[in-house]
């Protein structure tokens, strides 16, 4: 489905991602992780298109279901991001404009991928709220980001990204900024994604411990190499790489319970 080959990243011509190696079945969930700086959010902004400040693809190939998107021009990444491919960001409320009601950003999105009118667009986005078990969707539509919580923003933010169930979604430390519990709330609806829609899901993230209740094949990169990788099973109980059992130490107990 997704196969990145031999894939080098640089900036101004410093390579700060190296020979990434990744393939990828449809409805499968792989983490990406590492610290701050590993070059994991590099890999899936390569994915979709969106190095920031004149970051290149040096070297590789990307190709999703046998077609190389590096050779995409704009007209056909703008097609792609948004139904074949979506993004979920860190504070997705962040990724909102704050002077604009949730119902008002949602309904822009559906209409740069649709020609339909804005009461349309705006039960579209309604039914997708719905359809993420999201309570008062109405009420939500007429919320601005700054009035909901945190874990609630991330939820229309997944919301948002499914819109056309995409086959691909990128998830880019979709927790790190939430507590325990709304944590393990965003994962198991990612989870149910995969299970309702058979969506392919990257999730990038510091914590192994997310990474290990959630995934299917576990990557771990630092300084911009891969550093480990195998099974979820694997990278719990086999791995004897050194900074996989460091990841694997930092993940925190509770109640004397190992969280993974």
């Amino acid at each position: 489905m997704l196969e990145l080959k031999d894939v080098t990243i640089s900036y101004k011509k410093v390579p700060t991602v190296q020979q990434f190696n990744m393939s990828m079945k449809q409805g499968q969930i792989i983490s990406l992780v590492g610290e701050s700086g590993s070059g994991k959010t590099t890999v899936i902004r390569a994915i979709l298109g969106l190095l920031p400040g004149g970051g290149k693809v040096t070297a590789g190939q990307i190709t999703l279901e046998g077609e190389d998107i590096l050779a995409y021009n704009s007209e056909k990444w703008r097609k792609l991001r948004g139904t074949d491919i979506s993004m979920i960001f860190q504070d997705s409320g962040a990724m909102m404009n704050p002077t604009k009601k949730i119902g008002s950003v949602f309904t822009e999105y559906i209409l740069t991928h649709e020609k339909i009118s804005k009461k349309e667009a705006w039960n579209k986005g309604i039914m997708m709220l719905e359809r993420m078990r999201l309570p008062a969707a109405d009420n939500i539509m007429n919320s601005y980001p700054f009035q909901l919580s945190g874990g609630m923003r991330q939820r229309v933010g997944i919301a948002m990204g499914m819109t056309y169930q995409p086959k691909l979604l990128l998830a880019d430390e979709p927790t790190s900024a939430l507590d325990v519990t709304t944590q393990a709330q965003i994962v198991r609806q990612m989870m149910q994604l995969r299970d309702d829609y058979h969506t392919s899901i990257i999730v990038v993230t510091h914590n192994l411990g997310v990474a290990a209740y959630m995934s299917d094949y576990i990557i771990v990169m630092k300084q911009g190499i891969i550093e480990d990788q195998g099974t979820r099973e694997y990278i719990l109980k086999e791995s004897q790489n050194e900074y996989t059992r460091k990841l694997l130490d930092a993940v925190p107990s509770l109640g004397g319970e190992r969280y993974v």
